[in-house]
């Protein structure tokens, strides 16, 4: 019933967005705007909510702590600080036209390197889930602080640029770029399901999994690789948003309880509901221009955060 609920909120929110809700609609206007600019927006919304919501479902779930996601992991500030570094070798370098969709990929190696500094430092020793989180809170900082160091080495535009990114928001709506990123979501997905039995024994505990059979290193880390490349494709359609992926699992645990599989699915639907209500009040609040996402997630997000330290 609940499962009913988020599907039909979320298809209200589909329809407000599309701007399909009004009673008065200039259907030939609308022809045009959706599918060039309102349809291109709305899937990075959804897609990115699904992602980011997935991301925090694993890594909450592998580090056996209710406060963790991409971004306490250091895998967002990784990325972010990967997109930064482009934008200053392109500034360094006068990289223009088809080297600005460069911004993407230094970002996800920017979160394939922080993956490998949790795995040298903690995972690789088997390290206990509170070394991982710290290990990842730390480089989180650390990231942090190359961004910061950045953002004063470049110009005023530059530096708006930067912020942007940092915050979350969309920022590459071009059709074949949607395309490639929502292919790698429908990857992440496709793998989802062959590691759902896993991530269910080790929601257990790593001692009842042992005790179960199961390979608990082996396992945790392709989980931490899925986990990856889900915050990463958040990253190409987002930039540097937070919150969605720490929230979302809880929203879902307290409708659909403990229930793996019931519990994934309607953290999907919570993060594209949490993330498709911010674009549409990110678009009424300073109505014809949008405030980036980030600010209206982190709105959204922060006093939930802080209820839920409450909680722990």
């Amino acid at each position: 019933m609940k499962k009913k609920f988020l599907l039909l909120f979320l298809l209200f929110l589909v329809l407000v967005s599309l701007d399909l809700t009004q009673f008065s609609i200039n259907w030939q206007i609308l022809a045009l705007l959706i599918p060039d600019f309102r349809l291109p927006r709305l899937l990075i919304v959804l897609a990115a909510g699904v992602a980011l919501a997935i991301a925090g479902f694993i890594i909450q779930t592998l580090a056996d702590n209710p406060l963790a996601d991409s971004g306490t992991m250091g895998i967002t500030s990784g990325a972010s600080a990967g997109a930064v570094g482009f934008l200053l070798l392109s500034e360094h370098f006068k990289l223009t036209g088809l080297w600005s969709l460069s911004y993407p990929i230094f970002a996800v190696m920017g979160a394939v390197i922080a993956f490998g500094l949790i795995y040298f430092f903690a995972l690789r020793r088997r390290a206990s889930n509170v070394r991982v989180l710290l290990t990842g809170i730390a480089l989180t900082a650390f990231f942090q602080a190359l961004i910061t160091l950045a953002q004063l080495s470049v110009n005023s535009f530059d530096f708006q640029n930067v912020a942007v990114w940092l915050s979350g928001d969309i920022w590459q709506t071009n059709s074949t770029y949607i395309a490639l990123c929502l292919m790698l979501l429908v990857i992440a997905l496709a793998l989802l399901p062959f590691f759902t039995k896993a991530l269910s024994i080790l929601s257990l505990g790593e001692e009842m999994a042992t005790s179960l059979g199961l390979n608990v290193q082996k396992k945790k880390i392709q989980l931490y690789l899925l986990a990856v490349l889900f915050a990463c494709v958040a990253v190409l359609l987002v930039g540097g948003l937070a919150f969605v992926g720490l929230i979302a699992p809880h929203i879902a645990r307290e409708l659909v309880g403990f229930k793996l599989k019931r519990r994934l699915f309607a953290t999907a639907l919570s993060g594209m509901i949490i993330l498709l209500l911010a674009d549409i009040i990110s678009q009424m609040i300073i109505s014809p221009s949008s405030l980036p996402l980030g600010f209206v997630v982190a709105f959204i997000g922060a006093p939930y955060y802080i209820y839920l330290i409450q909680k722990v």
